[in-house]
């Protein structure tokens, strides 16, 4: 579509009781595709809005056509803190409205880098790293570190351009059938422990000097059930991670290439970052599609009693990278 039929004036295409006009289809579709062009970066915002109140604008209903992005989602991923203020005043039951992978503006906010506005939509979000859903603490005295601890309630990207970057990718390695089908089958099967974050009760518990600190089960945990998710930052792995850096995992996105990802736990995440190596380990990490992008998640390779300190093996590839001596736990 070219520009000027973009920026030609149209009629509203919503009536005030029904929602929308079904007589204006063509009205319709030519403001779908506005919205697709604006999803591309091919059309500005003031250009798209023309001036209008998103609560008068004729496609403040209208989703993309190929991924189902409202207009918050829209804005949400242009970082236009403004524009989702608006909408949210106008229309908040857009909050729940979700694009084609099944996420809330919520959930897609939750990814990104974008204070602001993850604050406009959840104004309520307070839990710090010390407050964490079925998390005890017991020796917190002895934490020093933990209160400049960043808790993220879901694994955050580095930035827009990463994030979009392995959407695609996940996109292509599920379009060539290069995620093994194991991989899609445990994403929609914890498809509820992954998307609210709910896991088994735990404690992080102080270990000795040389160890610091575990984690431990605070109640019985069955053989194969859901056991946490590994979070932090998402980022491309330019260089190697110095040897000190060594709360990071690396990010599967089952696509071959020379461009890797690893999430980094040093300072944003959750209790996991604190589970031990074990060389006979309870625990299984592993790399789930889940709604279009790949999730990390610890999987309990047996039945796993009350007061066990939950461990995974971080496998030989880490010990190298880091040039430490593995700390065995049996």
């Amino acid at each position: 579509m070219e520009q000027s039929a973009l920026a030609a004036p149209f009629a509203p295409a919503f009536s005030s009781k029904e929602g929308y006009d079904p007589n204006q289809e063509e009205v319709i579709e030519r403001w779908r595709s506005a919205m697709d062009a604006l999803a591309a970066g091919k059309l500005s915002w003031e250009k798209f809005l023309q001036g209008k109140l998103i609560a008068e604008h004729p496609a403040r209903f209208l989703s993309t056509s190929e991924a189902g992005q409202s207009l918050l989602h829209l804005a949400i991923l242009s970082n236009r803190v403004d524009i989702v203020a608006e909408i949210l005043s106008s229309f908040p039951q857009l909050k729940w409205r979700r694009n084609s992978l099944n996420w809330t503006p919520l959930e897609l906010a939750s990814f990104l880098p974008h204070e602001a506005i993850l604050r406009l939509l959840q104004p309520s979000l307070t839990a710090t790293f010390l407050e964490q859903a079925n998390v005890a603490i017991p020796d917190i005295g002895k934490m020093g570190c933990l209160p400049s601890l960043e808790y993220l309630p879901q694994p955050r990207f580095e930035s827009q351009q990463v994030f979009e970057e392995i959407v695609e990718k996940a996109k292509k390695a599920k379009t060539e059938d290069a995620i093994p089908p194991e991989k899609i089958w445990m994403g929609i099967y914890f498809d509820q422990e992954i998307q609210d974050g709910s896991h088994p009760k735990v404690s992080i518990r102080f270990i000795d000097e040389k160890v610091g600190f575990g984690v431990f089960a605070e109640q019985r945990i069955p053989s194969c059930a859901y056991a946490g998710e590994y979070r932090g930052q998402i980022l491309e792995r330019k260089v190697k991670p110095p040897r000190e850096k060594v709360h990071c995992v690396r990010y599967t996105t089952w696509e071959m290439g020379r461009r890797k990802f690893i999430i980094d736990a040093e300072t944003k995440g959750n209790f996991t970052r604190f589970i031990n190596h074990s060389s006979k380990p309870n625990l299984s990490l592993q790399s789930v599609y889940w709604r279009g992008i790949p999730r990390m998640i610890f999987v309990a390779l047996k039945e796993i009693h009350e007061g066990t300190q939950l461990t995974f093996d971080y496998g030989t590839f880490f010990w190298k990278e880091c040039s430490q001596t593995p700390v065995l736990f049996e």
